[in-house]
């Protein structure tokens, strides 16, 4: 069965007024995306009030965090605040969670950064804790039943082996951190095919059921896509030029190219929800429109 699309944006908060907020929030509606979702970082505002204010005005959009980091968190209080949220927001309620990655806010709220390893076992015990207290008679209760949708994000087999058992959408970044050049660098869409097939058979019976979601670097518009190749080169240094505009993660053309764009990489891989953060917003919308 072929997924309807659906489309997420991450509203940054940084330096953003109560005001401000809510004008993106609508302006994110009535482009028509599907989704609207705050971050957690710290030099931005809380994601909790953000989401309750995101939905206080807004109407058809669901409403979510992507993503919390499940290190700054108590996991027995996040489950609660999870589910205050959802109460608040009726339903609309859609819980991201990752591992975090930007060591500066680890080391200031105290948190040891640790290894890559260490930080998936803090997901493995956020997401156990949710579930346990999700079903808890005893705690609040979520409007969604049994639980708001869980997206869980990363690239990596162990992340990728958690959403695949226990999430119902996988947040897939398509990018790793690459320490040739200090960043994190895209992946072709070879290497996607690979991701994909490893979250395919990790998740067995569940696999039709797992929806899978593209967190896009960049939507540029334009008529001629090699114009694009300098202003996506950062993406993906070394790959070719081909290979980087193949990639799924990155969108340049007109919007009737990436939707078109978007078709095949729904037909290849069943990727059917994308996100794009809020830099490309009014461009995305475009596409939207055009898929519509």
């Amino acid at each position: 069965m072929t997924r309807s699309f659906r489309f997420g944006v991450v509203l940054i908060s940084e330096g953003c007024s109560r005001a401000e907020w809510v004008a993106k929030s609508r302006r994110a509606e009535d482009l028509g995306y599907d989704v609207i979702a705050a971050p957690d970082h710290l030099n931005l505002t809380s994601p909790f009030p953000s989401v309750v204010l995101t939905a206080e005005n807004t109407t058809r959009p669901r409403v979510g965090t992507y993503v919390l980091n499940a290190a700054f968190h108590n996991h027995t209080l996040l489950a609660r605040d999870l589910a205050t949220l959802d109460q608040f927001t009726d339903g609309r309620l859609e819980i991201g969670l990752g591992t975090g990655y930007v060591e500066w806010e680890f080391t200031a709220v105290g948190v040891p950064f640790g290894a890559p390893g260490t930080r998936v076992e803090r997901l493995v015990s956020a997401v156990t804790e949710i579930e346990r207290t999700f079903d808890d008679p005893a705690s609040p209760k979520t409007v969604q039943r049994p639980r708001p949708p869980l997206l869980l994000a990363g690239h990596g087999d162990r992340v990728l082996r958690l959403a695949a058992r226990h999430a119902e959408v996988v947040g897939l970044t398509g990018a790793k951190f690459d320490p040739a050049h200090g960043r994190m660098t895209i992946a072709t869409a070879a290497q996607m095919d690979e991701r994909v097939a490893y979250v395919r058979a990790c998740a067995g019976d569940r696999a039709g059921e797992v929806e899978l979601n593209l967190l896009s670097k960049a939507t540029l518009l334009t008529t001629d896509r090699g114009s694009a190749i300098e202003r996506l080169r950062r993406f993906g240094p070394d790959l070719p030029e081909d290979e980087l505009l193949g990639a799924p993660t990155v969108l340049a053309g007109t919007p009737a190219d990436i939707a078109a764009k978007l078709h095949e990489i729904r037909d290849r891989y069943g990727i059917s929800h994308t996100t794009v953060m809020e830099n490309s917003m009014e461009n995305f919308g475009k596409v939207i429109e055009a898929v519509r």
